[in-house]
């Protein structure tokens, strides 16, 4: 069956989007529409004409090299929407219903696409994230980890009204559960879990709770006739979230250094782009540096990714959870 030519162009833009490098003409040729049996000259032809139509559309296709060894990329910022210009509340509020909708299942057959866009709308709306997002990131960002629904529920109810909230918290370094009273600030998510950021009164300080360390039921102070606190001016819950993104103390291995390969490396970009030192690689993996992280946490978030990962420093850290990784494959009779 013949492709008829705008097939052909979004087939065209949807490989120079998915490619980490530059692509040749040899492989511009195997894209379903220069595929067939036309002469070169002819399949050439047709791939200039679709060049010239996106670039009347504001799709820039880039060219290097001479005619005969030339390869070609795609200005992937002209792709791009803008983003969107959501303020933290309607950001909630949208995460929220959709969530609703999904959860009751309401969505029907557009549930996937609803799962899609709230992905997006959670990661600020086009920062490189593909169309088609990983089976394994939706569900470890959709299906909160146990006991959390609840307390997201009444936090993001508390955060809407601007109302103080009263939990117990077992930090990591505590013995048992400290009362805690906090105003909600932020409802951040992190390495697959959900992060109240806010002020602690008693301390006086802004801190990051993760909600699956709250123990017991999170409840409001006593009522009073309008908010009880706000924001302040120039507040960002990116800057604020604790970049200590695996623990701190004894017992915490320096200066980790973690490579993920392409397939998941824009998960790792979203949460971690700003917080720590990411490099890119010209394959499409990242490398993940950490300045420390406590070993049971890390493999908790490596988890998520199986076959996707490789711990490159420090090296007692790599021997520690290869020597894990293989207890666990003797446990479940596998062989290491």
């Amino acid at each position: 069956m013949a492709v008829n030519s705008t097939e052909r162009q979004v087939n065209l833009v949807s490989t120079l989007l998915k490619a980490r490098v530059p692509l040749s003409w040899d492989d511009i040729a195997c894209i379903e529409g220069y595929d067939d049996k036309a002469a070169l000259r002819t399949r050439r032809k047709r791939f200039e004409r679709d060049l010239h139509s996106l670039r009347e559309v504001g799709l820039d296709v880039i060219r290097s090299g001479d005619t005969f060894h030339a390869s070609y990329e795609i200005d992937r910022g002209a792709c791009l929407l803008p983003t969107l210009d959501l303020s933290r509340d309607q950001r909630l509020l949208l995460y929220r219903v959709g969530i609703a909708y999904l959860e009751g299942g309401g969505a029907g057959p557009l549930g996937e696409h609803l799962a899609n866009a709230i992905m997006k709308l959670q990661a600020g709306a086009g920062s490189g994230l593909p169309a088609r997002l990983p089976q394994g990131f939706i569900k470890r960002t959709l299906l909160r980890r146990p006991g959390e629904t609840e307390r997201f529920k009444a936090v993001g109810d508390a955060l809407l009204t601007r109302r103080r909230v009263k939990f117990k918290y077992s930090a990591r370094a505590a013995n048992r559960a400290a009362p805690r009273v906090v105003e909600p600030w932020a409802l951040v998510s992190r390495r697959g879990g959900w992060y109240l950021v806010g002020r602690d009164t008693d301390r006086n300080d802004v801190r990051t709770f993760r909600l699956s360390r709250i123990q017991g039921q999170v409840t409001t102070t006593r009522q009073s006739a309008g908010p009880q606190y706000e924001i302040p001016d120039g507040f960002d819950s990116e800057t604020a979230f604790s970049t200590e993104a695996f623990g701190r103390g004894e017992g915490a291995y320096k200066d980790v250094r973690i490579v993920f390969d392409a397939d998941v490396a824009f998960v790792v970009e979203n949460e971690f782009e700003g917080a720590c030192p990411i490099t890119r690689k010209r394959d499409g993996s990242v490398v993940l540096h950490l300045p420390q992280a406590y070993p049971d946490e890390l493999l908790r978030y490596l988890g998520e990714f199986p076959g996707h990962w490789q711990v490159q420093a420090p090296a007692p850290l790599r021997a520690l959870i290869a020597d894990r990784l293989k207890d666990a494959l003797k446990r479940h009779g596998g062989r290491p």
